[in-house]
């Protein structure tokens, strides 16, 4: 192998491993960034799986009692709920909206 094959081999595990960085941290779907990444869903699904299996192997977190995986797992979890914690709390700022108006309109404001 020459060097250049060798440097290459480097450049592509690191894009590989940013990729998937970008993945695991984004609320993107898959396909979506894969398309921005001009790769194929799959192969980024792949590379993840690589990823987050080399992690586990290497690092583990004392602290939460988590492997890797199982953070990226929680932390896709958490983002959807904050989603859905946002929408809700909109739905009710224009609830306390329309039945203040209400109110008011009884009170002869």
């Amino acid at each position: 192998m020459t060097e250049q094959q060798r440097k290459r081999t480097n450049i592509d595990q690191v894009f590989k491993d940013d990729a998937v960085k970008h993945l695991i941290q984004s609320e993107k779907p898959t396909e979506q960034i894969a398309r921005e990444l001009g790769t194929s869903a799959g192969n980024l699904r792949g590379w993840k799986q690589l990823y987050l299996e080399k992690l586990d192997q290497t690092a583990g977190s004392e602290e939460t009692g988590m492997s890797p995986s199982q953070m990226a797992q929680k932390i896709k979890e958490l983002q959807k709920e904050l989603k859905r914690t946002q929408q809700q709390r909109e739905i009710l700022k224009d609830a306390v909206v329309f039945f203040g108006q209400q109110e008011a309109e009884k009170s002869g404001l």
